[in-house]
């Protein structure tokens, strides 16, 4: 009962008012966080998440928006030796052209230093996205590594159906860059990626799902990268452990 009335109070008047009657949200989860939408005739986020990779749509959510959209952090920094490797894994998005790639952040969030890396015209099925079967085909010409060196970049997709400048995975390059999405420039929730068996962490492994859209459904792209650490996340220690 109390469950159904706590869910009820946060469907009709919004966390915020949730959290005034005393009922903590999910860890990860804050009153400034953009809400998630069901997928339009494809799994919702939660769902993505639950069943392909074990994770949590907030519990394990690693940049929850806290203040503003803009001021939440989104870089990465290389975190060994070797290429970074940056690759779409689930396309649930439009199926004009997709592209991915990386950038340099610079003093002017409206001009970051971009790299294309790779490109695709494809969607899977619903039961492509949630069984991991039949990974976005890249095209020729396109690859997934880079080394960005020490410094701290970004990650970026789009598509070619929207011309808008894309998305970043700092809010802050979004709302400089693309007007169409700069009220809601929060296109980017970063995971940790987890072995779904042992649960275990995969070491500099991370999981980002993607809005380019306006719906907020956050699957429209959904990649992997790898050799990397988040910038100022809590549990970075945890990110590079070696495997027990």
């Amino acid at each position: 009962m109390t469950i159904r009335l706590i869910r009820g109070l946060a469907a009709s008047v919004g966390l915020g008012a949730v959290m005034a009657f005393g009922v903590s949200p999910a860890i990860g989860q804050t009153p400034k966080q953009p809400k998630v939408a069901p997928g339009p005739n494809e799994p919702d986020w939660d769902v993505v998440l639950r069943e392909r990779y074990g994770l949590s749509m907030f519990e394990d959510l690693l940049n929850p928006v806290v203040t503003t959209a803009a001021e939440t952090p989104g870089l990465f920094r290389k975190a060994g030796p070797g290429p970074v490797t940056y690759a779409p894994v689930i396309a649930l998005g439009l199926e004009t052209r997709n592209r991915g790639g990386w950038y340099r952040p610079t003093s002017d969030a409206a001009k970051p230093g971009k790299t294309s890396l790779w490109s695709y015209t494809f969607k899977n099925s619903d039961d492509d996205a949630l069984s991991g079967r039949n990974l976005p085909k890249l095209e020729a010409e396109t690859k997934t590594e880079f080394d960005p060196g020490d410094q701290p970049f970004g990650l970026w997709v789009s598509n070619d159906g929207l011309d808008d400048g894309g998305v970043f995975s700092e809010p802050a390059v979004v709302a400089r860059i693309n007007k169409r999405l700069a009220a809601q420039p929060y296109k980017a929730m970063i995971y940790p990626n987890r072995d779904k068996t042992t649960g275990k962490r995969i070491p500099n492994s991370y999981l980002i799902g993607w809005e380019y859209s306006t719906n907020d459904d956050f699957q429209d792209v959904v990649c992997r990268v790898d050799n990397v650490i988040l910038v100022g996340e809590k549990n970075a220690e945890e990110a590079s452990a070696a495997p027990r």
